[in-house]
């Protein structure tokens, strides 16, 4: 009887795969080697045997099998332990040499031989979507779209190995691709052109001299009226004075306009900064704003030069519909000066959408509680406020300004193709172009053009239109060619819908959206094994650029010569060079280092109450400032933790205790003999995002450090360990409190390694300030002013001293931040290697697994011997194996 062959080849097929896994147990399967069960038996099975099991290991039961994911892990352990010096514990006798080395390199064999096994039938990454910042980052640079803000609206990415781009981590699901779609439709309504000819520019300058806002000046009356540089008392009828009501009770509330046609200015940062309602944007574009700001010292009626050079704050707001005031999501511009009493002109140029306008505060005054103890009008309260002000003379807005027309958001859709009017008697049966609210925020569309008619991409041969256009977005979108097989199949959609009766832009309209919400455009889509160079040119651009490749990578990919090495190294030059590259610098940072979560908690107001917004965001700034200093100039991973420079405003300074530093513009600055900071472990933003706004924690600021900057992370706690909550009141320390916590042998080792960083960081509170005593709402002594702003009220009081001593686990002691940066800064192979290691995690999407331990050492090993420094690793990364497979 004839067998059915489709019933034979299921069972082969099953029966090969059995022979195989077998095959494969029994390859990788054997017993231990003399040198390491001796060793095992010798020094490991008195703890973990089946009776005692510490760590919940028993290796008397453990097999050699290396192909299982579970006691790979097992085995892993064990080698890390071992090679490591933890295991067996300082309390037993000390292995000689070649016994660790018998067993370890065994192991290592082993693991490697397995693991690469199993690697050689799988991709090394994961099949990865973009990150919410890629994403944005992409659909700017492929529209020029450079104010595009997308990214809010999309669900947050997930995190693994320490960032959102692991495959781990990058999930979809139904609600990601419905939030796709919105983002698709906003990016082509802004991009799209709704007329044939370009907004008229226009230059809008405002002065609030004549802006009697009652609110304004009664929230701000921090301005001086002046006729001939005298102060004059007398208001006009129709004034500042009229709308106050109570101005000329005293000094201080003859406030108004400034004769040379200043505006307010602003003495505290209020709770609502001032948002300007004589200008919002009609169109998106490109504008360019101008502000003059100036400052003086206010006392007793008399103008002062200020204390120096005060920072005014400027935003973009962004209000819906009909609305003005606070409470709108902002995005902020900068930092500017204001010098004492010469005016400064500022000018930036900035990307707004329709209704943006922006908003400005006095950034580096102080809070002021106008309304305390019922003092508002009185002298005790603003009347008697005396004290510096920040002016606004001016702020001028000129735009849009587009240098083409259609702009090139819309020429790389649809080219060079005319717009012209879509009349419905001529064009009867084709439905009109997208005409929805949200298309009304695109280039021009207006009530007025609305009423006069619609305008729209006329094409008088569609479909060949169609296939030349997709033929140019398609590469671009998709970040690698397109077989033409795959292009017609969207041609094909555009035909569907011209045959529904879409005009031919809203039929293409439809296909790019399609496009845009594609595995095409939302993976990064890369082959097996070794990258091709389009997948190169993509992966190098994501990693520096967070976004696709340009023209240059492209075209370079297109030639087949992005894998020469010297044609490699000179892209990874320009792409650091570019000012896209500042978008890899705030991304692997506000990772790496966490610094996305500073503003994750407000220190409390009573024990820091000289902290705001303006020494927040400096913290950023610095951080971000500094690391790009140690790119651009190549210097060696030493400086991660010690360096003779820091890069600062005069906020920071002042908050360090640095003279010598003015103005709000971040530089690099010479510290003073005997300073202790300097690096990473000692930067305000490092130190506010491992502390909880109240208190801090050597156990969290020390497991930061052994994770993030010298890749040694400790274990987990183990389960139903209570936490230490440190004591607010100032009764005891938290060191007193650990002291207790590592009486348990449970705990004791593991907290051995990671407190002594957290110990030497006790030297600086939760804003990063340093200190020798704790801070605290209970009982203690007076505390001391020093660089608080005396106009500050302080309610706290100085408790414990801090100890900031400890002991590694090598046993080397420091007495401070001082002696612990210089011990770390020592094993600078250390601090290269950790890393390399974080940028190979963030650059390729997966973790390093233990075969790529040998690779990444010889990256490590290529760098230091050209000199150890930062963008020579950046360059032995690229050019690396690791890199350049998926």
């Amino acid at each position: 009887m004839k067998t059915d062959s489709r019933l034979i080849k299921p069972q082969i097929l099953s029966a090969c795969i059995t022979l195989l896994a077998s095959l494969s147990a029994a390859i990788v399967r054997a017993e231990l080697p003399p040198s390491a069960h001796a060793f095992i038996e010798k020094r490991c099975v008195d703890c973990h045997d089946s009776d005692t099991k510490k760590g919940n290991l028993d290796l008397t039961t453990l097999k050699p099998d290396f192909a299982d994911a579970e006691t790979f892990a097992l085995w892993l352990k064990v080698h890390d332990r071992v090679a490591s010096g933890d295991m067996p514990p300082k309390k037993k006798a000390r292995p000689e040499p070649g016994e660790v080395k018998a067993v370890t390199g065994w192991l290592a064999e082993s693991l490697v031989t397995a693991e690469r096994t199993r690697l050689d039938a799988e991709s090394r990454t994961g099949v990865r979507r973009l990150t919410r910042a890629e994403y944005e980052n992409t659909m700017r640079d492929l529209f020029d779209l450079p104010g595009l803000s997308v990214q809010s609206g999309l669900p947050a990415d997930g995190s693994a190995h320490g960032f959102d781009t692991n495959s781990d981590a990058l999930d979809i699901s139904h609600v990601n691709l419905a939030k796709y779609i919105e983002a698709a439709d906003k990016t082509l309504d802004l991009a799209i052109a709704t007329r044939p000819t370009a907004p008229a520019a226009a230059v809008h300058r405002i002065s609030l001299a004549s802006n009697y806002d009652a609110g304004v000046l009664l929230m701000r009356g921090d301005a001086i009226l002046l006729r001939d540089g005298k102060l004059d008392p007398v208001f006009p009828p129709s004034g500042p004075g009229a709308l106050q009501e109570h101005a000329g009770l005293g000094e201080h509330e003859q406030l108004g306009i400034f004769n040379r046609m200043s505006s307010v200015g602003m003495f505290g940062e209020h709770r609502e900064p001032y948002y300007n309602s004589a200008f919002t944007a009609v169109y998106p574009g490109r504008y360019r704003l101008r502000a003059s700001f100036w400052s003086l010292q206010w006392d007793k009626g008399q103008i002062l030069p200020s204390r120096g050079t005060e920072v005014a704050r400027l935003n973009v707001v962004h209000l819906p519909p009909a609305a003005r005031g606070g409470g709108h999501p902002s995005e902020l511009l900068g930092y500017f000066d204001a010098p004492s009493l010469q005016p400064q002109v500022h000018e930036l140029n900035v990307w707004l959408n329709l209704r943006d306008t922006f908003s400005f505060v006095a950034a580096s005054l102080v809070p002021v509680d106008l309304y305390r103890d019922g003092s508002w009008g009185q002298k005790g309260g603003t009347m008697g406020y005396t004290g510096p002000c920040t002016v606004n003379d001016w702020v001028e807005v000129e735009g849009p300004l587009h240098d083409v027309w259609p702009p090139r958001s819309h020429r790389a859709l649809f080219g060079e193709l005319p717009i012209t009017e879509f009349k419905t008697a001529e064009q009867k049966g084709i439905r009109p172009p997208v005409h929805t609210s949200a298309r009304q925020e695109g280039f021009g569309r207006n009530r007025a053009e609305t009423e006069k008619g619609l305008w729209t991409v006329e094409s008088k041969e569609p479909l060949a239109d169609a296939d030349r256009l997709l033929a140019d977005f398609l590469p671009r979108a998709f970040r690698r060619p397109v077989e033409e097989a795959v292009r017609k199949e969207y041609v094909a959609q555009v035909e569907a819908r011209l045959k529904a009766g879409d005009a031919f832009e809203t039929a293409m309209r439809w296909t790019y959206r399609a496009a845009l919400c594609s595995p095409d455009f939302l993976y990064h889509v890369e082959p097996a094994g070794r990258l091709d160079d389009s997948a190169l040119a993509s992966r190098l651009s994501y990693f520096f650029w967070n976004s696709g490749p340009d023209e240059t990578l492209t075209a370079l990919a297109s030639s087949g010569k992005l894998h020469d090495a010297n044609v490699l190294g000179e892209q990874v030059e320009r792409l650091l060079k570019d000012a896209k590259a500042q978008r890899f610098i705030d991304d692997f940072l506000g990772q790496w280092l966490k610094l996305r979560s500073i503003a994750a908690n407000d220190p409390d107001k009573k024990l820091y109450p000289e902290f705001n917004p303006y020494l927040q965001e400096s913290m950023v700034a610095e951080s971000r400032a500094y690391f790009r200093e140690l790119i651009e100039q190549n210097l060696s991973a030493r400086n991660l933790v010690q360096s003779d420079f820091a890069m600062l405003n005069e906020k920071l300074a002042v908050h360090y205790g640095i003279p010598g530093v003015s103005g709000s513009k971040i530089r690099r600055v010479k510290l003073p003999e005997g300073c202790v900071r300097g690096g990473f472990l000692t930067q305000a933003a490092v130190l506010k995002v491992t502390a909880n706004g109240t208190t801090t924690s050597p156990v969290v600021r020390g497991a930061f450090v052994m994770a993030r900057l010298l890749g040694r992370p400790p274990q987990p706690p183990p389960p139903n360990v209570p936490a230490v909550e440190p004591d607010v009141q100032g009764a005891t320390t938290i060191r007193e409190q650990l002291d207790k916590h590592r009486a348990d042998a449970t705990c004791a080792s593991c907290h051995a390694k990671m407190d002594p960083p957290g110990f030497a960081l006790e030297a600086f509170d939760v804003i990063g300030g340093f200190r020798d005593r704790y801070r605290s709402i209970g009982t203690g002594d007076p505390a001391p002013r020093g660089s608080i702003d005396p106009r500050i009220r302080i309610g706290f009081k100085l408790g414990p001293k801090v100890d900031a001593s400890g002991q590694l686990l090598d046993e080397r002691t420091f007495a401070g931040i001082a002696d612990f940066k210089a011990l770390i800064a020592d094993d600078e192979h250390a601090l290269l290697h950790n890393l390399a290691k974080q940028f190979l995690i963030y650059a390729t999407g997966r973790d390093i697994a233990f075969s790529d331990r040998a690779p990444l050492d010889e990256i490590v090993t290529r760098a230091e011997k050209q000199g150890g420094g930062i963008r020579t690793l950046l360059h032995q990364i690229v050019a690396s194996p690791l890199f350049q497979t998926r």
